[in-house]
């Protein structure tokens, strides 16, 4: 009985030094990525600001001036399209980076300690940081400006499907790494298939605003859902009743799940020379 027990703590001394070690593994990676992304020059770091800024100052600009519309939802046009674009990019960012992580990275998995698992989660922490503290800094300009709606009145609602939204790209980010690597043109079709949810999953409108049985249609996106309780979390009394928390974080979970699934089923094939 004595030396069962006296096994336990070699055990778990084994899991803490494992752990420890894919730690230092995925942290070397980080910034290995971030060279790599961002290069050494302290303009990369800054294009990651500038980029997204002038995606939402030329939306911004084409719906105020160009299409004559105003904001459905409180009192800034600026702060309802970025609270639809930081679900939407931050999943979408995710989706399309990690598709090139595995074929990129080949010569690191001849490295015992890395994994291709280690790879695929250096660039979603890596991605997922930038794209969050973007959406920090033009939050934070929009409330400058004059918008009290940009602090979130229910912080927890904007967390929750920040991370759902994140879990949902991280899971097509890894399926879309797998099957580059079986089919050459993967990701053409996949950008022919996901490119109308850009313009399907409410970041310009809200869902209410759509007829029926159209509308039912667009709720199967699981991207609206998550937009629509990010939104309920800036804007006080917004609760809309076709938001199903369940149904999104479902979403994240199964992509999730199903990513993983064929990363293990595929790790051999992966690990083959080119």
């Amino acid at each position: 009985m004595f030396d069962s027990a006296s096994e336990y703590p070699p055990v778990r001394r084994l899991w803490s030094d494992a752990a420890r070690q894919q730690m230092r593994v995925i942290a070397a990676l980080i910034r290995r990525e971030t060279r790599a992304h961002f290069g050494e020059l302290r303009l990369g770091y800054l294009w990651a600001i500038i980029e997204p800024t002038l995606h939402l100052l030329a939306y911004v600009v084409i719906f105020t001036y160009l299409i004559r519309r105003h904001t459905p939802m409180g009192d800034s046009l600026a702060l309802f399209m970025l609270t639809g674009m930081i679900p939407y990019f931050l999943y979408y960012k995710l989706a399309t980076y990690l598709a090139g992580a595995i074929d990129q990275n080949r010569s690191l998995l001849n490295l015992p300690p890395v994994k291709p698992f280690d790879i695929l989660v250096s660039r979603a922490i890596l991605e997922s940081a930038t794209y969050l503290f973007v959406g920090f800094i033009l939050l934070t300009c929009i409330y400058i400006d004059g918008s009290k709606d940009a602090v979130p009145s229910y912080p927890i609602r904007v967390v929750v499907p920040i991370l759902a939204a994140g879990g949902f790209g991280f899971g097509f980010g890894v399926i879309n790494a797998i099957l580059r690597v079986f089919v050459r043109n993967w990701m053409t079709i996949f950008g022919l298939l996901s490119g109308p949810l850009f313009l399907l999953s409410g970041i310009w409108f809200l869902p209410s605003a759509v007829p029926p049985p159209f509308r039912d249609y667009l709720l199967y996106n699981p991207i609206m859902h998550y937009i629509m309780w990010v939104r309920s979390g800036f804007y006080r009394g917004y609760d809309p009743s076709d938001l199903d928390r369940g149904y999104a974080i479902g979403w994240s979970i199964l992509s999730v799940i199903l990513g993983l699934t064929l990363l293990r089923v595929a790790r051999r094939k992966l690990l083959e020379p080119v």
